[in-house]
């Protein structure tokens, strides 16, 4: 049975049904291919997919530490591609946490959020994370 039913509907874009939920994603090719750019592109969806990998992962870590983890959120940048060899080469994302967690609570996420993410694992781009503490 299949988790995602994605269907091309002309001019670049995609709609994907997530069938338990019923939640549809939409992506666009960008303009400068053709496409209608209107919505995120695919590479775009696959820096949220990251982002949302790694706040999952950490923020499961900080509830087993007893701490909220509420709030925090990420930020994806441009992700930059290889055009001669269609790959993703690098995805920053910029992670806003709590000024109030600890440095060995800060160390531990950090590490979660660079080795225990199974998109990041996934993935042989360079994973560009950066974390801010405010």
């Amino acid at each position: 049975m299949s988790i995602t039913r994605a269907t091309y509907v002309g001019n670049g874009r995609v709609e994907a049904v997530h069938n338990a939920s019923q939640v549809m994603v939409t992506t666009d090719a960008g303009k400068a291919v053709g496409g209608l750019g209107v919505h995120q592109t695919p590479v775009e969806l696959l820096g949220n997919a990251l982002a949302a990998c790694a706040l999952t992962i950490m923020g499961l870590q900080a509830g087993k530490a007893g701490v909220d983890f509420t709030g925090c959120y990420a930020e994806v940048g441009e992700c930059e591609e290889d055009m001669q060899k269609f790959v993703v080469t690098r995805i920053p994302i910029t992670f806003h946490l709590k000024a109030s967690y600890d440095a060995k609570l800060r160390a531990k996420l950090e590490s979660f959020a660079h080795r225990a993410c199974f998109v990041g694992n996934t993935l042989t781009a360079e994973k560009a994370f950066t974390f801010i503490y405010e």
